[in-house]
């Protein structure tokens, strides 16, 4: 008789190699030999008749077949949790929800603190845990399901849309930032020859020294730093050694204290913070409930 289900131990063996990037890791977390794991992988890839893992001299890689598995079997396995948390271990936890962000180096941090904030007070029973990294790095922790959400300034590529969905969470005007000495000086009748400049690195790659920095100064424009790391520009706003650009999000503690002041480039494609999570992820809030729907301004203060 041909075998009609799938075999969930040979499906969670697959997602162990997978999520650890190697046979001997998933084997001994798993308690078992090396050799059965390879067995049941080999019996997974031979029931599904595709090759799921590739392996290399140093670690094990997932197929794009294996990739497009792996994210089923991330939510197969966060619904055991939820099931094993909701009928047989229900007398021994507490009603505490852990939410997983992972926040991509380089956003602004007053921005998701704000957020932080807001789930805070609204959500006391939810226990944030927060990862920093790149997206790359991210992204692949999402894709395992040891993430629930990441905050980025980059959407997710075309080719990922098949298993994520992904939102606004809010968008932040471009300005130069400078303190406010500088600034006036740079608006004075005799502003200075030169002035070094410090840019963040826009997502959508659009030329903003030329189209919206240089028509507003009268001065020589020389580019010390290209980044897209917000928490650096925003000590360069600071510095007085030249000026910022990026977007206000950035500067808003400094801007309300006076240290800085900013002048909006108003043509040019603010910045926009986007929330992404996988398609078939087990809801932590609730049933259609995300963690970012408030309505927050980017570029107000949380005050």
């Amino acid at each position: 008789m041909n075998q009609t289900w799938l075999n969930f131990r040979h499906l969670y063996a697959f997602w162990m190699v997978a999520r650890t990037g190697s046979f001997t890791r998933a084997a001994e977390q798993m308690h078992v030999a090396q050799s059965a794991v390879s067995s049941q992988v080999a019996a997974l890839e031979e029931y599904l008749g595709e090759q799921l893992l590739v392996r290399t001299n140093r670690s094990v890689e997932t197929t794009p077949v294996g990739q497009q598995l792996l994210g089923y079997a991330g939510a197969v396995f966060a619904q055991s949790r939820a099931i094993n948390a909701r009928f047989r271990d229900k007398d021994s936890l507490t009603t505490s929800r852990s939410l997983r962000i992972g926040v991509v180096g380089g956003a602004s941090r007053n921005f998701v603190y704000r957020h932080l904030d807001r789930l805070v007070t609204t959500a006391p029973d939810v226990h944030l845990s927060v990862t920093t990294g790149s997206y790359p790095e991210l992204y692949e922790s999402l894709r395992r399901f040891d993430l629930d959400t990441i905050i980025s300034l980059d959407p997710p590529k075309k080719k990922d849309l098949d298993e994520v969905v992904y939102e606004k969470l809010g968008e932040s005007r471009m300005c130069l930032v400078a303190p406010p000495k500088l600034l006036a000086r740079l608006r004075g009748r005799k502003p200075p020859a030169r002035v070094d400049v410090f840019k963040f690195r826009h997502p959508f790659e659009v030329d903003v020294l030329g189209k919206y920095v240089e028509p507003m100064l009268r001065s020589e424009i020389v580019l010390r730093l290209d980044t897209d790391d917000i928490p650096l520009l925003r000590f360069f706003a600071n510095s007085g050694h030249g000026v910022a650009v990026l977007p206000r999000v950035g500067v808003l503690e400094d801007l309300e204290s006076g240290a800085v002041e900013a002048v909006d480039l108003p043509r040019c494609p603010e910045v926009i913070i986007y929330g992404i999570s996988m398609r078939h992820a087990l809801p932590v809030l609730g049933e259609g409930v995300s963690p970012w729907s408030d309505g927050v301004d980017p570029d107000r203060s949380a005050g």
